[in-house]
């Protein structure tokens, strides 16, 4: 059973999403403001939250936000649901992290999955962690950092992760796809860490302000995808497009990870202190059979090339 907290407006969407998550063993509860949202967060505990994106008695952005910054529900997954997607609203919530989007009406199937995966993270993992696959992200990260940087770092234990709040300072975010696998890979850094980049690769004079911190982190991700991606070809024989990095800074921010499958971190020493996450989060089609080259269909899609 899921505990879910829901802010809609529509009497007829509360009625039938009342019906369905009571016939489904689920709680909800339905938000309307009668009392502060600050203080149903640290009363309760939620695995899903379903936000309408025109909900009228408070913001949805507000109600985002409150979850994000609270200890309690920081790590909630949570939909917005629209009936008329506006794409300047929709790129403030992906600044946000968020990226599961409903279309009105309900479609229940989809919701139940979303539901299921909330509250059991670690089922279909699709045969992404496979130790081959973690060891080429672990061998990739370990060979940039010390071949761009002279940085010496010792990998730590992996863990699932839950929830998509980052586990450092900067981050950086890419994404990768085709018809054999898609989803992400994102590092977590310490300003200390890239800073020490910085000044070992360009020297002790070398500007090391904010711009610069954030293009070595996403210079890093870049060059570590870069490689990974040799290794599955090599390895695995898959292949996939990577997209530009996205650099995360903003304090608390949230990230991506561009597919709903578990997440996977593995953390990195240096100098004996946790300072590198880097975190794979990866859907593998099993049953994809190669496509002929000559058939193979390539369409750009607002900056991100698309294969199918």
């Amino acid at each position: 059973m899921a505990k879910l907290f829901i802010a809609e407006s529509s009497k007829k969407s509360i009625e039938n999403l009342s019906r369905f998550l009571t016939n489904d063993g689920h709680e909800a509860y339905f938000f309307d403001n009668s009392k502060p949202i600050q203080e149903v967060l640290n009363e309760s505990k939620f695995d899903l939250a379903i936000i309408d994106q025109n909900f009228k008695d408070l913001s949805s952005f507000d109600l985002v936000n409150h979850f994000i910054k609270n200890q309690k529900n920081g790590n909630t997954h949570i939909v917005v649901t629209t009936s008329s997607p506006n794409k300047e609203d929709l790129n403030k919530f992906s600044a946000l992290g968020i990226n599961h989007l409903f279309i009105k009406p309900y479609r229940y199937k989809l919701l139940s999955d979303k539901i299921k995966y909330a509250i059991n993270p670690n089922k279909n993992d699709h045969g992404a962690f496979e130790p081959e696959i973690l060891k080429i992200f672990l061998e990739s990260t370990i060979h940039i950092f010390d071949s761009m940087g002279r940085i010496v770092i010792v990998a730590g234990r992996p863990f699932l992760k839950s929830g998509n709040q980052s586990l450092s300072e900067v981050s950086a975010v890419i994404g990768l796809s085709s018809p054999q696998i898609k989803g992400s890979m994102s590092i977590n850094v310490t300003k200390k860490i890239l800073i020490a980049c910085i000044y070992r690769m360009l020297g002790s004079d070398a500007k090391a302000d904010d711009t610069a911190i954030a293009d070595i982190c996403g210079e890093l991700c870049n060059q570590i995808m870069g490689r990974a991606k040799q290794k599955f070809l090599k390895k695995k024989s898959m292949s996939f497009e990577i997209t530009v990095p996205t650099i995360l800074a903003d304090p608390m921010h949230i990230l991506d990870y561009k597919s709903n499958s578990p997440v996977l971190v593995i953390p990195f020493l240096f100098e004996k202190i946790a300072g590198i996450y880097v975190e794979f989060c990866l859907e593998i089609n099993d049953s994809y059979e190669p496509v002929a080259p000559e058939k193979l269909q390539v369409v750009v899609e607002e900056g991100e090339l698309i294969l199918f």
